[in-house]
């Protein structure tokens, strides 16, 4: 076998020499993406505060509007009413339709339950189905009523996807503070009520029972009753 030249050996140091320099290169560089991985996780409850198909408040952050908008109400003696709105049927369509279609099925649901409520009211989605709306001032049950009534009308008009006509109705479920509940959990959870009542029952539409001394819950009660009716 031929001895290698002194040539041969310098080729060959440079060669390892240029591996080591890219291996340390690579390292270097694999680092921050580490790092910036590692932030992006770290924003990510920021990013869930919002619905990612309607860029809705999601539920997490519902509750602390929810929260604020009754101490408002608190303060000023006005009285607040929150809809819940299901859609009937949703998931059913949703995967007949592909989750494309579903998505801007969903946007334009959220776009026409925002459009029947003013401006200064918060709409939300609680879950695939669920849209929630905390409607401030309404002083009495006839303006929730044309409210709810416009919101039917519009959920249930026709919508046409890939040359499909398709048709969504929805239930509502209606709670006022402070006829139904004085705090923000109990609020929720009479409403949520309202929409599973009113689905037992073949309604479209019920209202919260007023409280009473007997069946008046305290926060924790109100609190458990609301993770117990949310899917």
């Amino acid at each position: 076998m031929p001895a290698l030249s002194p040539l041969h050996g310098i080729i060959g140091l440079c060669l390892l020499g240029l591996l080591i320099l890219g291996g340390v290169w690579l390292k270097r560089r694999y680092r921050p993406q580490r790092f910036h991985r590692s932030r992006s996780k770290g924003s990510l409850p920021e990013v869930a505060a919002y619905d990612y198909v309607t860029g809705l408040p999601t539920r997490r952050l519902f509750e602390t509007l929810l929260e604020q908008a009754v101490g408002r109400a608190a303060k000023t003696g006005r009285p607040l009413t929150l809809l819940v709105v299901e859609l009937e049927h949703f998931q059913m369509v949703a995967e007949s339709q592909g989750q494309a279609n579903s998505n801007v099925l969903v946007r334009v649901q959220a776009a026409r339950v925002k459009g029947v409520l003013r401006s200064m009211d918060t709409v939300a989605r609680l879950t695939p189905d669920q849209f929630a709306a905390i409607a401030d001032n309404l002083s009495s049950r006839q303006e929730v009523t044309a409210i709810v009534e416009k919101l039917q009308a519009t959920v249930g008009l026709p919508l046409i996807l890939d040359g499909h006509e398709l048709f969504l109705t929805c239930r509502i479920g209606i709670a006022r503070y402070p006829d139904d509940a004085t705090e923000y959990e109990g609020i929720i959870a009479q409403a949520l009520q309202a929409v599973k009542q009113a689905k037992s029952d073949g309604q479209a539409v019920r209202f919260s029972p007023p409280k009473t001394h007997s069946t008046a819950q305290t926060p924790a009660q109100a609190a458990t009753s609301f993770a117990d009716l949310l899917p």
